[in-house]
Formats: structure tokens, C-alpha cells, sequence
């Protein structure tokens, strides 16, 4: 019986993670229409999880977009324990 909860666990982190990064890349898109479709999601050995989509232009809307996507990480981190980080491609 234990080993079957201790799958249950697993797959259930498996699913959290997925989940954790659909979601930062949902609100990626909404904030940012133009990374839909061209972020590319890579997955570290340190358990990092970068997400490289190409900036925008000016200097204010890369700061907003910095900030929004910091807010969702550290979101998403704390509920997740999935460390997920924007990059420029």
C-alpha cells in the first residue's frame, strides 16, 4: 500500500510541474501576445526551468514585463516548488 501512495506522490509532482509551467506560460502570453508560440521552455539539471522568448524593443515594456513574470515565478514557486525563469532568446 505505501509504495502505491508513494507513485500516487510522484505522478502528482509530475502533474504539478506541467501544470506550474502552463501557467507561466499562459500569463506570459497574455501579458506578452508575441510570445505565443516561439517560447522555448528549457529544463535545467539544477531543476531550473528557463523560458527564452525574444524582448520587446523598449526599455519600459522589457521592465514591465520583468516585473509581471518575477511576480508570477515567485508565485509559482512558492506553490510549486517549481523555479521558472525569463530569459531573452
Amino acid at each position: 500500500m505505501s509504495r502505491r501512495t508513494h507513485q500516487e506522490v510522484r505522478r502528482s509532482a509530475k502533474e504539478v510541474r506541467r501544470d506550474a509551467i502552463s501557467e507561466y506560460l499562459a500569463a506570459l502570453e497574455e501579458i506578452y501576445p508575441q510570445a505565443k508560440g516561439i517560447a522555448r521552455v528549457q529544463k535545467r539539471q539544477d531543476n531550473r526551468v528557463i523560458v527564452s522568448v525574444p524582448l520587446p524593443a523598449r526599455a519600459r515594456e522589457r521592465m514591465r514585463l520583468f516585473d509581471h513574470m518575477a511576480e508570477v515565478g515567485t508565485k509559482l514557486l512558492l506553490e510549486t516548488n517549481e523555479y521558472i525563469i525569463l530569459s531573452s532568446q
